[in-house]
């Protein structure tokens, strides 16, 4: 006789499964319940995620839904929602009015809701006017492909006013200066800010937050000229852009700054009061910054010169992360400055290098850390092509020098596409 199958899953307390409905896309989570009566009230009771979007049915936000659902699910639904998500990246039969997606903000499931996703497709259209009756519950919010008022359009009701946000996603968005600093003004919590590219009013943008933590800036197709006024609690500053992208980014006030990157040989332009950066290259410094103890590079060529500048304008690194390019130069300095080794005190605990080759500029740059870092713990090589263990009993024999620090640990590790 078969044994009896057991439905656990049934069995676990209704804030468990209420959970698990809620991670469920919006259609998947409706259909439970029809699994049987124990799931049937579970949907309802469960914290709504609606994502709305114009994309194959495989995207990872879920299936697509027409206007008309939307609105039935709304109204199914009595609430809380937690999430609700919009994003039409392309013209599509199935985009609403913005009549219809300010009157879905409206619906009472949405009363509570803490997380916002709202992409608007081409044109550029004004945030719609019943956003702002979440400013006591939204922590996470990001819009795509809208316009900002100015704070002080009256018309339009001035700038947001979001005093438990957490999280902010700008992309894509027509903002001025003194829109942004009024929306920064008006998130008195914000700790990350994601800032993809944007198209501004103003070029020149300033960064004004008692309380951000991270920036990150992507951009892609347009100039950008950020100022960071004042951050005294900034942390991490991440930069990603194309070699094309003109970037200039001045830090006036952050005096928390310890995670820096990524660093490409041209671009950004980063100036620290009177020391500037171009790219990786250190062009003038005036002052070291010292707070900068994490420092990313990519797409830069191994020259001793340059890591040795940067080590000098950040003397308490103690990460230091490079991908390298594929063409190299030659790295003697440490044979044509002898004089100069004693004068540096290196602290990096921990360097990661990816696209190592072997070749002898690599394995150069490589040894000038091994005999001068005396705090290194940890040496990471990233390798394309791990072909055979020949290979890399080779490269343990060259960069088998006497070390500065006591045992570090050098690592061959796969390169691994993603």
């Amino acid at each position: 006789m078969k044994a009896r199958k057991v439905d656990r899953i049934s069995s676990l307390p209704d804030g468990v499964l209420g959970d698990i409905v809620s991670l469920l896309p919006t259609k998947d989570g409706a259909r439970t319940q029809l699994l049987s009566s124990r799931w049937r009230h579970l949907w309802r009771s469960a914290p709504l995620n609606l994502h709305l979007h114009d994309d194959d049915d495989d995207d990872p936000l879920g299936p697509r839904f027409r206007a008309s659902e939307v609105s039935r699910i709304l109204s199914a639904h009595p609430g809380p929602c937690r999430r609700f998500a919009m994003s039409f990246r392309y013209a599509s039969y199935h985009y609403p009015t913005t009549a219809a997606v300010d009157a879905w903000l409206r619906s009472p499931a949405l009363d509570d809701l803490q997380e916002l996703l709202l992409f608007y497709h081409y044109p550029r259209l004004p945030l719609p006017p019943s956003l702002r009756r979440f400013s006591s519950t939204l922590r996470a919010a990001s819009f795509g492909d809208c316009s900002f008022p100015d704070g002080n359009n009256s018309n339009g009701g001035g700038a947001l006013l979001l005093p438990v946000l957490e999280s902010l996603t700008l992309s894509n968005v027509s903002i001025s200066g003194s829109a942004l600093r009024a929306l920064l003004a008006g998130c008195p919590v914000l700790q990350s800010f994601l800032l993809i590219g944007t198209t501004y009013v103003s070029s020149r943008l300033q960064i004004v937050s008692p309380s951000l933590r991270s920036i990150k800036v992507s951009s892609y197709w347009r100039s950008l000229e950020l100022v960071i006024e004042d951050a005294p609690c900034l942390e991490r500053i991440h930069l990603q852009c194309k070699e094309k992208t003109h970037m200039n980014i001045s830090v006036i006030s952050a005096p928390r700054l310890a995670i820096l990157g990524e660093l490409c040989d041209n671009t950004p332009s980063l100036q620290f009061g009177t020391t500037l950066l171009q790219g990786s290259t250190v062009v003038t410094m005036a002052d070291a910054v010292n707070s900068v103890k994490v420092l990313s590079l990519s797409r830069v060529k191994l020259c001793l010169d340059a890591a040795i500048n940067l080590l000098k304008c950040f003397p308490h690194l103690e990460k230091l992360h490079i991908k390298a390019t594929s063409v190299c130069v030659e790295n003697a300095w440490y044979q044509t400055n002898p004089e100069r080794i004693g004068i540096l005190n290196i602290r990096l605990r921990k360097i990661v290098l990816e696209n190592y080759q072997g070749s002898k500029s690599h394995v150069d740059f490589v040894n000038f850390f091994l005999s001068n870092a005396r705090a290194l713990e940890s040496l990471e090589l990233v390798v394309r092509n791990i072909t055979t263990k020949k290979w890399i009993a080779r490269q343990q024999r060259l960069l088998h020098i006497k070390s500065a620090s006591r045992d570090p640990q050098v690592t061959f590790v796969s390169h691994k596409k993603t």
